[in-house]
């Protein structure tokens, strides 16, 4: 039976792939023109070409690498093609996943932008919740020079690199010593990230202790802040607090170190009883 030929336009115009697609599947040895002219060197795709075009054309569609589109051309058995797309279904799956975490993580990180923009113009209140001990990843107590961040951050960093999603907190230690004056003096700073940690040295986690919080939301403008709500709080209340952390509103990816939110939490001390 006569062999039909076709030229790269007309194979072009039947598949709908252009002619430096079919090009560049020429130049990598993945599909070329079965026949080659003697007298003039054109080159000619057969019928056999057009089937194996329908079968790159399938592999695209599943996103399936060229290098294993290369496999499934050379095969030709079904029992081991299937095999094959087994594996890559595997693979396939962990990228749905791996896509999905990405695609919710966009959607919290809108809604931490939401969460931080609505609590702008919000009057401090102070109120008194008791929160559970969580554990934190800190780094090393240290003042002055911003080295409280490099000492989270070196605690931090595999934990922070091998985590699947972006989803942390941040928050600090701070000296309540200089609440009075408006000063924000960091002692250590800490980030809180969700699950479980995997790859952090068990000296650098920290517990915030659980107990009676009095929380209330802070603007911090130049490392400076009006804590009077919460020093007139205490003062009215006749409470203590031994401990007073400050955790950001959420996360934003832009820096913004000279004027931020954060939720201030004063850990209460126990009160002693009076009497017999």
């Amino acid at each position: 039976m006569e062999q039909s030929y076709y030229r790269i336009g007309e194979v072009s115009r039947a598949t709908g792939l252009s002619k430096d697609t079919l090009h560049f599947y020429d130049k990598i040895g993945l599909l070329c023109p079965e026949h080659v002219d003697p007298r003039n060197g054109y080159r000619y795709y057969s019928l056999r070409n057009l089937w194996q075009l329908d079968i790159i054309a399938a592999c695209r569609k599943l996103n399936i690498p060229l290098d294993t589109v290369r496999q499934i051309l050379s095969l030709q058995d079904n029992a081991q093609i299937v095999d094959l797309l087994m594996e890559y279904r595997q693979e396939a799956l962990r990228r749905s996943a791996y896509y999905q975490q990405v695609a919710s993580d966009i959607l919290w990180y809108q809604e931490e932008h939401r969460r931080i923009e609505a609590q702008k113009d919000s009057p401090p209140v102070v109120r008194q919740v008791w929160r559970e001990a969580e554990q934190v990843i800190a780094g090393r107590a240290a003042q002055g020079s911003q080295a409280y961040h490099v000492n989270m951050q070196q605690a931090a960093q595999a934990e922070l690199q091998q985590a699947a999603s972006i989803r942390r907190r941040y928050g600090y230690l701070l000296d309540g010593a200089g609440m009075p004056a408006g000063q924000v003096i960091k002692l250590r700073e800490y980030v809180r990230t969700e699950g479980p940690y995997r790859w952090i040295d068990p000296d650098a986690l920290y517990t915030i202790p659980a107990g009676r919080y009095a929380v209330f939301l802070l603007r911090i403008r130049q490392e400076r802040a009006d804590f009077s709500p919460l020093l007139d709080w205490l003062a009215a209340h006749g409470e203590e607090a031994d401990a007073v952390y400050a955790e950001e509103l959420g996360l934003q990816l832009f820096p913004y170190m000279d004027d931020y939110a954060c939720e201030v939490r004063a850990h209460l001390k126990e009160k002693t009883q009076k009497g017999a």
